[in-house]
C-alpha cells in the first residue's frame, strides 16, 4: 500500500476501510442459494477446514506455518485483530503447536526480517503480509516457502505470491454474473480515480467482455462532481444503462448514490460497502452488492464479539481462514505450493476459496440486497 492509505484500510494496494458484516439488519431470506459460474468454474468440493474453539484443530497442524502480522505500526489494531480470530482456530491447542506469529511492524523491511526469523525457525508457509507494497519484500526472502498475503491485489500472483484478499475482480466478477441471470446486460461503473477505482474498472472491463455484458463505460471521477447521471448517459451512448456498478464504500459511496438519485438505473456494489454503512441511506435501497456468505460470517462474529468484546471486519476473518488453511494443511502434511493450490479448495467464515497455481483466488461471495433498510439474502455465486 502507498504512504498515502491509511491505517484502516483493508489489506492490499486499494484502500478500503475494514468492513463490518453484522446481523444488525439482517434478514435471511427463505430463496434458495444458488450458484452462477462465471469466468471460473464453481469450487469443486471445497474442503471444510476444523472449525476452531474449543480444540478442534489438530495439536500439531500448524506448528510449521507462520502468520506475518502487523502487531506494531500503523495498523498494529488491524493486526492485533486478526491475530485475534487466529486464535479462535487454535483454542485449546499447545502454543508450540499453533501457527506463530510474527511482527512486520508493518513496513517492508519489518515484513521481510519477520519472513527471516519464521522461515529461521523452521515455517514452511507464510501466512502474510497484510500490505501489497510489502509482500514483494517477503517474497524476496522466502525462497522455496510459499507465501499467501492478506492483499488484494491480483498483480501480486505473478511475482510468486497467492493472493488472500477479497480482490475487486471478485466483487465485479459477483455482481456482474448475478445482474446477468436477473436480466441486466447493460452496466456502467463509476468509482473514485484511486487505485480501487482502476483495479475495478480494469476488471469489469475484462470480465464483462468474457461473460456477455455490455460495459457502457467506466467513469473515474471525484465524487463531489455534478451531473454525474448526465454523464452517465452521454458516455453510454445517449441511453442510460439498465445499471451502475459502484465498488467504492464509506463517503464516496454516500456521494455517488446521492448523485444517482432517480436515475432508475439498478446499484450493484462491491464487499467495500459496509452493512452499518448503507442501511441507513435511502438513496441505496433496493441496492445489491456483494459480501461473505452471512451464514458462514456471523457466527464467526458472534465469536468473536464473545471473545473479545467487538465485532470483527473482513481483514481480521483473512486471519481466522489463514489460521484454518495452516492447521488443515498442516494436519494433513502438505504445508506446501501444491497442498495451497490443492484442488478441493477450502472453506472458511469468508465463504470457500480455492488458489489458482497463478496465484490468483477464486471466492464464493453471496449477493445481499438493500430492502426497507434490512439486508436479504438474494443468492450466492460460486468461483468467482
Amino acid at each position: 500500500m502507498t504512504p498515502a492509505e491509511t491505517a484502516a484500510s483493508a489489506a492490499g494496494a486499494h484502500p478500503r476501510c475494514e468492513t463490518h458484516l453484522t446481523r444488525r439488519g439482517l434478514v435471511r431470506s427463505a430463496l434458495a442459494s444458488w450458484a452462477v459460474p462465471f469466468l471460473a468454474a464453481p469450487l469443486a468440493a471445497c474442503g471444510a477446514l476444523p472449525s476452531g474453539g474449543g480444540g478442534g484443530a489438530s495439536r500439531a497442524g500448524g506448528r510449521d506455518a507462520a502468520l506475518l502480522l502487523p502487531l506494531t505500526g500503523a495498523a498494529a489494531a488491524l493486526g492485533q485483530n486478526m491475530g485475534r480470530a487466529a486464535s479462535l482456530v487454535t483454542q485449546g491447542v499447545p502454543p508450540e503447536d499453533a501457527p506463530k506469529i510474527h511482527d512486520t511492524a508493518d513496513s517492508a523491511e519489518g515484513a521481510a526480517a519477520a519472513a527471516r526469523a519464521a522461515i529461521a525457525a523452521g515455517a514452511r508457509i507464510l501466512l502474510g503480509p497484510l500490505r501489497s507494497d510489502q509482500t514483494p519484500a517477503v517474497l524476496a526472502v522466502a525462497g522455496n516457502v510459499p507465501v499467501i498475503t492478506f492483499s488484494n491485489d491480483d498483480a501480486l500472483g505473478p511475482q510468486g505470491a497467492f493472493v488472500m484478499g477479497i480482490t475487486p475482480a471478485q466483487s465485479v466478477s459477483t455482481m456482474f454474473s448475478y445482474a446477468r441471470a436477473q436480466g441486466v446486460q447493460r452496466i456502467a461503473l463509476v468509482a473514485r480515480d484511486t487505485p480501487l477505482g482502476q483495479a475495478s474498472a480494469q476488471a469489469a472491463q475484462r470480465i464483462a467482455a468474457a461473460g456477455g455484458i455490455t460495459l457502457t463505460t467506466a467513469l473515474l471521477r471525484d465524487p463531489g462532481a455534478g451531473g454525474l447521471v448526465d454523464a452517465i448517459r452521454q458516455a453510454s451512448g445517449g441511453t442510460l444503462p439498465q445499471a451502475v456498478f459502484l465498488p467504492d464504500g464509506g463517503a464516496t459511496l454516500t456521494a455517488f448514490a446521492r448523485a444517482l438519485r432517480g436515475s432508475s438505473m439498478q446499484i450493484l456494489g462491491s464487499v467495500q460497502w459496509g452493512v452499518d454503512d448503507v442501511t441507513g441511506d435511502g438513496n441505496l435501497a433496493g441496492a445489491w452488492f456483494a459480501a461473505p456468505p452471512p451464514d458462514l460470517f456471523l457466527p464467526f462474529a458472534d465469536r468473536f464479539q464473545v471473545a473479545f468484546g467487538e465485532q470483527p471486519g473482513i481483514v481480521a476473518a483473512l486471519g481466522h481462514d489463514a489460521a484454518l488453511l495452516a492447521v488443515g494443511l498442516g494436519a494433513n502434511r502438505a504445508l506446501n505450493r501444491r497442498g495451497v493450490a490443492r484442488a478441493a479448495g477450502f472453506t472458511g467464515v469468508l465463504g470457500a476459496f480455492r488458489f489458482l497455481d497463478d496465484g490468483r483466488c477464486q471466492r464464493d461471495l453471496s449477493v445481499l440486497a438493500i430492502e426497507g433498510g434490512q439486508i436479504t439474502l438474494l443468492g450466492e455465486v460460486a468461483g468467482t
